[in-house]
């Protein structure tokens, strides 16, 4: 009796292990797509999005670069290397972007130093490794399962204009669009404007082109952080100064003091979108109604309520702000 009911008991415990395991669910095949140099939102979304690779949330496939400095590759490539994620591949827009300044961190960081030697490790000849963004996007795209991988875009829509563009290739037959349809679930922005005062946005401002390309031609539903949203939370930068003692020695809360005089609480629009791609059902923001958006020849993004549209922008209830920083802190810094 004693051995039949112990193996009634391990039969139990198998049955709950292997349905416990059944139930976790596979993580999020991601690419990721910045303009990272031009802001140091960027760089907070991408620490958050390290975070999520190393708990296992997602499967961070691609790091695509949409601003023309070439240094936005070493410095990508560095973060890799300090969050032990060198495997992540790299694409850049190439010379023929826009924004090809350096901007207020990158070269600064870069080159930091600690009794005359840098602290940050670089690798130049990344760049001759490095492939063009839509490139490997799409061969990111082809190796995936169908509709499997979730794009974030919080730069401009120049890279995956030049994606919904490409002709087919040694990776697929599919041209852009036809690829993008079959293998990408969802599209999540920043970009755009929708609040009660509308404004031309940055990120859509900067190529008007791509943006109204990516808006009228992308086959699957898109999900639209605009300026509003992140202008309403602020990225509380006592976080960082209480979460790192040693705060120089951390790249990015290195770059968030060398990009405005300190102290400063940054706005978090790039952190929105990665926040709501990678936890969709966690409330944290509501949507609009199904919808068309379009982007005029003077960047000012338009919605337009649609039954079968595919376009939705986020909403926002401010008493859930607190919840909402509280989250992003820990999902930057690992730490409450």
């Amino acid at each position: 009796m004693v051995k039949y009911l112990y193996a009634c008991a391990l039969l139990c415990l198998v049955n709950t292990t292997v349905f416990l395991h059944a139930q976790k669910p596979a993580p999020k095949i991601v690419l990721f797509d910045t303009d990272i140099g031009n802001d140091i939102d960027d760089v907070l979304a991408l620490a958050m999005l390290y975070h999520y690779q190393k708990q296992g949330l997602i499967d961070l496939r691609a790091i695509t670069i949409s601003k023309a400095y070439p240094g936005a590759v070493l410095y990508v490539d560095m973060l890799n290397k300090y969050y032990q994620l060198p495997f992540i591949p790299i694409g850049y827009v190439g010379n023929n972007g826009i924004t090809p300044d350096p901007g207020g961190y990158i070269p600064q960081t870069l080159t930091y130093k600690k009794n005359d030697s840098l602290l940050f490790f670089t690798d130049s000849t990344v760049l001759k490794r490095t492939t063009e963004a839509f490139k490997l996007q799409r061969k990111v795209l082809a190796a995936c399962p169908d509709s499997s991988a979730i794009f974030i875009v919080v730069g401009f829509s120049t890279n995956i204009a030049r994606l919904l563009n490409s002709p087919p290739d040694e990776f697929s037959s599919l041209n852009g669009t036809a690829l993008v349809e079959r293998k990408v679930s969802k599209l999540y922005l920043m970009a755009g404007s929708f609040g009660e005062r509308p404004i031309a946005e940055y990120n859509i401002l900067e190529d008007i082109q791509s943006a109204q390309l990516v808006f009228s031609k992308w086959p699957t539903p898109v999900y639209t952080s605009g300026f509003e949203i992140g202008h309403a939370l602020q990225f509380p930068s006592k976080a960082l100064l209480d979460g790192f003692k040693e705060y120089w020695h951390h790249p990015v809360v290195n770059s968030y003091f060398h990009y405005m005089k300190m102290p400063y609480d940054r706005e978090t629009w790039d952190l929105t979108a990665v926040m709501q791609a990678v936890f969709p059902d966690s409330n944290y923001f509501d949507y609009s109604p199904p919808g068309k958006i379009t982007v005029d020849n003077k960047g000012f993004s338009k919605y337009k309520p649609l039954k079968n549209g595919r376009h939705y922008y986020f909403t926002f209830n401010q008493h859930k702000k607190k919840e909402v920083i509280r989250k992003m802190v820990f999902d930057v810094t690992g730490k409450r």
